[in-house]
């Protein structure tokens, strides 16, 4: 049975991310496991605090080029093996990067547009 209930487009995404908390307490290179244009779960080796802002460093690696963006987020959840960190703020640009990303890796092509980002306040 799958409990999930996120109904945004999210693709498998393996790879290493920085993470650094607005107080500058965590700054660490985590795993993580996927990615949707509202957020992304991570593997750390610690989990970081409900709520806690951050600032991700993503980097996309291809055969022959590398993309690096920066989101900042949010932890907005916790589970027994990682934490999920919604997105609360990119540039356009990224959000053009990431939804291309997504997009290439759907089976439909074609995500859901979030109304707005989650755990933003109103």
């Amino acid at each position: 049975m799958n409990n999930e209930r996120r109904g945004d487009g999210r693709i498998r995404f393996e790879s290493r991310v920085r993470i650094r908390t607005e107080d500058g307490t965590i700054n660490a290179e985590v795993d993580s496991r996927d990615i949707s244009l509202m957020g992304i779960y991570l593997v750390p080796e610690k989990k970081i605090a409900i709520n806690t802002l951050c600032t991700l460093n993503i980097c996309i690696k291809g055969e022959s080029s590398t993309m690096e963006f920066t989101i900042h987020g949010k932890v907005c959840r916790h589970d027994t093996k990682g934490m999920g960190v919604a997105f609360l703020d990119m540039e356009k640009d990224t959000f053009v990067h990431l939804k291309n990303l997504i997009m290439l890796h759907t089976a439909d092509g074609v995500p859901k547009k979030p109304a707005t980002f989650p755990c933003q306040q109103g």
